[in-house]
């Protein structure tokens, strides 16, 4: 069963979500076009026609209408958690929940991302306070989240700012989640690293931040990726780990990066000479989160995602099945 793909939204009788039982001339093109697509099962060129505008334009008042929340498509992800990859990760791993995305036509981590954000409804609670770490991965999920409202829900940036030619950081990963969940925000006003431990030391007990800090025991649910332990990736190119610092942990069997926290191949913290310098959140504080969403994407992160399973740190899993396979063969 493919994901959804980019386009606009396929059309399914009965997935629009109307706000009344009839429509009348007086609702927006949006809405009539919503309503025409998915409630009366007209085509796209049939409600450019009655509306008086483009098939082009018709096609945008969709993707708007899904964008927005108007309508909401969705995959039973317990269809994809019933394949034998997944149950067999699911035993390996101890996972509570396995989400294969299916392999299709684009990117990995697009149609991962595209997975990922249309099933946190279902894994994450209206009312949870949700830890989001950072990366490529998590701040693509946090741009195709639909918009929802959940003003019982607090979003916890679980490692500090950074200054990144990117645009996934820790604080924009964070801030956009919580704007399409409609919920709290809570932005961690430091830098990811300092030069010092003193200097952590020392910022740590300033008021906002210890304040802050003190969040991370809150957490009851965590969304993170899992980066690569090279010197291509994100937590070097970021600047939070440099060349000698990743070589320490390389000398040590580095194989991933978990908010900013190096992880050997067995899924063991491996001590260096970061973690006096970092502020956010330890890995143990992180295992011990009741619900702990890992989202992994493309064949090149197997080993590193087969050191965050070992390490326990993900209770639910979601990633692509060509991934899951080569997991399994490890």
């Amino acid at each position: 069963m493919a994901a959804a793909s980019g386009g606009p939204p396929v059309r399914k009788p009965g997935s629009a979500v109307a706000p009344t039982p009839s429509l009348d001339a007086g609702q927006s093109p949006m809405v009539r076009a919503a309503w025409g697509y998915f409630v009366e099962d007209m085509s796209q060129a049939e409600i450019a026609e009655r509306l008086g505008v483009s098939r082009a334009s018709v096609h945008n008042y969709l993707r708007q209408a899904r964008d927005e929340g108007l309508v909401r498509i969705s995959l039973d992800p317990a269809v994809l958690a019933r394949s034998h990859a997944a149950a067999a990760l699911a035993a390996r791993y101890g996972l509570e929940g396995v989400y294969l995305v299916p392999d299709v036509a684009e990117a990995p981590l697009e149609s991962v991302a595209r997975a990922a954000a249309m099933w946190l409804d279902d894994l994450v609670a209206p009312d949870a306070t949700l830890g989001v770490a950072w990366g490529e991965t998590i701040h693509r999920v946090a741009e195709l989240l639909p918009r929802r409202s959940y003003p019982d829900m607090t979003v916890v940036q679980l490692i500090g700012s950074m200054a990144l030619p990117f645009r996934f950081t820790a604080e924009s990963c964070t801030a956009l989640i919580a704007d399409r969940f409609g919920a709290a925000c809570a932005n961690l006003h430091a830098p990811a690293v300092l030069s010092s431990t003193d200097l952590v030391t020392a910022l740590s007990r300033e008021p906002l931040i210890a304040q802050h800090l003190t969040r991370f025991a809150s957490c009851d649910t965590a969304l993170f990726a899992i980066g690569l332990a090279t010197a291509e990736s994100h937590i070097v190119q970021s600047g939070v780990a440099g060349l000698e610092e990743l070589a320490f942990y390389r000398a040590r069997d580095a194989a991933a990066v978990i908010a900013g926290r190096f992880i050997g191949q067995d899924g063991r913290t491996i001590p260096g000479p970061l973690d006096g310098r970092i502020i956010g959140i330890e890995l143990e504080r992180l295992r011990a989160m009741p619900r702990r969403i890992a989202v992994s994407a493309g064949s090149e992160r197997v080993p590193a995602l087969g050191a965050a399973l070992r390490g326990g740190f993900a209770t639910h899993l979601i990633a692509d099945a060509a991934s899951a396979t080569r997991l399994l063969d490890l």
